[in-house]
C-alpha cells in the first residue's frame, strides 16, 4: 500500500467538510440577506409621503440620498418601524 492509497480517505473527508460548511455557510447568508425597505426619517417627498429606499445592504451602512436639499447621509439601522419598513437616521442634521 503506498502513501496516496493512505492518505486518499482523509483528503476525501476534508474534502466533503469544506463542501458541506461552505453550503451552510452560503444558505445562512442568503437567508439573511435580501431587500429591506427603509424609511428615511425626517424625509418627505414633495406631496408629503416619506422617503422610501430599499436596498440589500445591512443595517449599519452609511448611504447617501438627495432628498430635495441637496445629498444627504443616513445609516441604515436594525429598527423597524410599524408600518414595516427599518429606519435610515440622517447623520448630518443633528450635528
Amino acid at each position: 500500500m503506498n502513501l496516496f492509497d493512505a492518505t486518499l480517505p482523509n483528503f476525501l473527508g476534508g474534502l466533503a467538510v469544506l463542501a458541506v460548511g461552505s453550503l451552510l455557510t452560503w444558505m445562512l447568508a442568503r437567508r439573511t440577506g435580501g431587500i429591506r425597505r427603509y424609511t428615511l426619517l425626517n424625509s418627505a417627498t414633495p406631496d408629503g409621503c416619506p422617503v422610501l429606499h430599499l436596498t440589500t445592504r445591512r443595517a449599519g451602512t452609511i448611504i447617501r440620498r438627495d432628498v430635495g436639499r441637496g445629498l444627504e447621509r443616513f445609516e441604515l439601522t436594525k429598527a423597524q418601524l410599524p408600518d414595516g419598513t427599518y429606519a435610515a437616521e440622517p447623520m448630518d442634521r443633528y450635528t
